[in-house]
């Protein structure tokens, strides 16, 4: 049994050891597969196609738990957060950008780590969290010296946007002047031009945000015009032509219109969602696949085992009722010869009974009841009591059970004395039954208090109730 269990055990190891994905068994293969969806990814994302690009994402998504390589984990979730702020999905695509940032920290560079917080800043602000994307990108400030020179400008027009906020415009102004000063690329210098000429506007100089709308670059940023069309109108509105500043807000509200139908058509949290479900579906129906074949590798493992077992107690069954009859024929043998002693005769059957009680431990159940062995051991029982008679020893403990084990003995050894004590029609008691088996013995009257452990006058009342039963002559014929 004990080999049986470990079996069991080292089969379940080997089970589990089998269930992680077998598709991906590397994190070589993982990063391999990953950058291959990504490069797509980026290619639809050239092209504005970006349902197409947040499927690759998705599918790169799934091989980050088997990676080793932060710097693309950082990219997949960078650009998946992306794609949710251009959908307006703020929660998912801020989710997203916090593992961004995870990824980043892990890699050590600052290049990585600072972009992902000024994804996160500018999606808080578009939440309408400004005191979680102040506090961000005040964490941020802390590594501007060792940051690219975009990145100071983008974190320096973010603080810009604050003073203006608490209408700290000195500072806002300044900040913002240096944005714009350091910026390299469009985007950085349309952006802090855009936030300077509001800081300008809001301290009344209309001339000067004039100038410096003048020179945000024309680029197709949505963004960039978005800002640049709010800052005009509300240029136009300060100088009074409420005209020119309602057509500005029409030229706002189809711009936004646009934006919105933009999205609408992009429907990333669609895609996105849809691609989740269909990999939870696709996983649990796999593991619900593997679930079920380990439960019938286990059930045909356990019928393997109960067949065994049931084969081997039929094996030990079957040695235990040959040992049993053998036994039982050297029983008979020495019991039909009258000159076996009733020493001798015990001492057989107790070294048989010994080697059979070995054989009856190893069977369970329905196996271990065998009648066979009942017999034997109420005739072992039957000889014991004989035999502690015989050798004068200590019977006053017998009952009802010795009395009929005796009987049954005496049935095989002394058939006669048994006709004449077993008698349906004159009951005798255990004692009486004693009594009877020591008077056709020849034991003395003596001899019989010593057994009985009782009085002279106990062992007369006893032979006196005898003798109304029956002619107590007849036990010595």
């Amino acid at each position: 049994m004990k080999r049986l269990v470990y079996l069991l055990t080292l089969t379940l190891t080997l089970v589990f050891a089998c269930t992680p994905e077998k598709r991906v068994t590397t994190s070589d293969r993982a990063e391999w597969e990953a950058h291959l969806h990504l490069d797509s990814a980026l290619e639809y994302i050239d092209h504005q196609r970006y349902e197409q690009a947040m499927i690759q994402l998705k599918t790169a998504e799934k091989f980050l738990p088997v990676m080793n390589n932060d710097s693309l984990g950082y990219r997949i979730c960078l650009y998946i957060g992306w794609l949710n702020e251009q959908a307006g999905a703020h929660q998912l695509a801020l989710d997203y950008e916090q593992m961004a940032k995870i990824y980043a920290d892990a890699t050590e560079n600052q290049h990585y780590i600072v972009n992902s917080m000024i994804h996160q800043i500018n999606t808080l602000n578009n939440m309408g969290r400004v005191d979680e994307g102040r506090q961000i990108n005040e964490v941020a400030m802390n590594r501007f010296d060792s940051l690219e020179l975009n990145q100071q400008s983008t974190l320096l027009c973010n603080q810009a946007y604050y003073y203006m906020l608490d209408d700290s415009l000195a500072k806002a102004e300044r900040l913002a002047y240096h944005a714009a000063m350091i910026a390299e690329d469009s985007a950085s210098m349309g952006n802090a031009l855009t936030v300077l000429s509001r800081i300008t506007l809001h301290r009344g100089d209309e001339e000067q945000a004039q100038i410096l709308m003048s020179m945000i670059p024309q680029t197709e940023n949505l963004t960039l015009r978005y800002n640049r069309l709010l800052t005009e109108s509300d240029l136009e509105e300060s100088r009074g032509d409420y005209k020119k500043a309602l057509q500005t807000q029409k030229l706002l509200r189809q711009m936004s219109d646009s934006i919105a139908q933009q999205r609408a058509a992009l429907d990333i949290t669609r895609v996105q969602t849809q691609f989740d479900q269909q990999w939870h579906q696709r996983r649990s129906a796999e593991r619900s696949f593997k679930l079920s074949l380990l439960i019938i590798f286990m059930l045909l493992f356990f019928g393997a085992i109960i067949y065994m077992y049931f084969r081997r107690q039929q094996v030990h069954h079957r040695e235990f009722q040959e040992r049993i009859s053998e036994v039982r024929a050297d029983m008979n043998r020495l019991l039909v010869m009258r000159s076996t002693r009733l020493e001798d005769l015990k001492m057989t059957l107790d070294s048989r009974m010994e080697e059979i009680n070995m054989l009856k431990k190893k069977l369970t159940g329905a196996f271990a009841d065998d009648q066979m062995y009942v017999q034997i051991s109420e005739l072992k029982q039957g000889i014991d009591a004989l035999n502690a008679i015989f050798n004068k020893e200590n019977i006053s403990q017998y009952g009802r059970q010795e009395q009929q084990a005796s009987l049954r003995a005496l049935w095989l050894i002394a058939p006669q004395l048994a006709s004449l004590i077993d008698n349906p029609d004159v009951p005798l008691t255990p004692k009486e039954t004693f009594f009877c088996i020591m008077e056709h013995y020849d034991i003395s009257d003596d001899q019989k208090i010593d057994l009985f452990c009782c009085t002279e006058q106990a062992l007369r009342s006893t032979k006196s109730r005898l003798s109304k039963k029956m002619d107590l002559k007849q036990l010595h014929q």
